[in-house]
């Protein structure tokens, strides 16, 4: 099977997945813990189950939740033929069903988890669909603070073909890790370059390739391959370095010392200081 598709689908995907769930919440939210640290798990797990009838595994690691679902279909049918369908819609209700369940859960424990992570598998052929969410932004999204649709940003989506996932009903494949912030952002960021380059006053004008991010020896580090299709008044890397600066100030994360953002397809590569993205408007 042949799985190639676009970050705007990807993320698209997670926009379609998250919708209402604001709006649930907010009617959901009481004013006191209902859950303590140690009830947040298996809550989950009997809200799903029995509210929705939907089966998931949890498992944790000291600062992230994994949540496990195996189901029996990830891709619509009519993928290939139809490009706006993707995800099965089946699948898109039963995970909308399941992050509504964790925002419940999370803003009625006491100390949730700092990072969640759901891990959705097609256990016929073998498919992994990823999200990762911080729980701070669950909490801001509530209190007003993140626009909704910038919270749905705030995701970090991937799918992958995956064969130990054929067959797995137990979340076997699933090895829980701590999810660091820097990591989460680094890939944020890419995820957002991505987006950006395939909006609508952008696509004509650029083809992405590929975008990459990771954090390493206290610097970020993007790699981008992003096709110039014709001239725009638009530049790659200043948009790029916005995305960057908008991201890291959002997050008020400075435990970093430089960025690092190299052109793939012409080898070219620009390092700037913590300072001077903190700078940039």
């Amino acid at each position: 099977m042949k799985l190639k598709r676009s970050l705007k689908n990807t993320v698209k995907a997670g926009l379609c997945l998250s919708i209402l769930i604001y709006f649930f919440i907010s009617c959901h939210f009481p004013f006191e813990p209902t859950y303590r640290q140690s009830e947040i798990a298996n809550q989950i797990e009997k809200i799903c189950q029995e509210e929705y009838n939907l089966k998931v595994i949890t498992k944790s690691s000291s600062n992230t939740l994994w949540i496990y679902a195996p189901l029996p279909r990830i891709i619509h049918r009519d993928f290939g033929i139809d490009k706006e369908k993707f995800l099965d819609e089946e699948m898109i209700d039963k995970l909308r069903n399941i992050l509504i369940t964790i925002g419940r859960v999370f803003l009625s424990a006491d100390k949730p988890p700092e990072f969640y992570c759901l891990l959705a598998s097609d256990i016929n052929i073998g498919i992994d669909y990823t999200l990762v969410g911080n729980t701070l932004d669950i909490k801001k999204s509530y209190a007003g603070f993140i626009p909704w649709p910038e919270s749905n940003r705030r995701y970090v989506i991937r799918i992958e073909l995956n064969p130990e996932a054929i067959a797995d009903e137990t979340g076997s494949h699933l090895k829980p890790y701590d999810i660091k912030l820097e990591e989460f952002l680094a890939q944020q960021i890419a995820q957002r370059i991505g987006m950006r380059f395939q909006e609508e006053e952008l696509k004509k004008y650029f083809q992405v390739e590929r975008v990459s991010g990771n954090f390493s020896d206290d610097s970020f580090i993007f790699e981008y391959a992003i096709k110039k299709m014709k001239e725009s008044k638009f530049k790659i890397e200043d948009e790029i370095i916005k995305i960057i600066n908008y991201v890291l100030n959002s997050y008020e994360f400075d435990r970093y010392l430089m960025v690092e953002i190299k052109d793939m397809l012409s080898g070219s590569k620009t390092v700037l200081s913590k300072a001077r993205i903190k700078e940039i408007k």
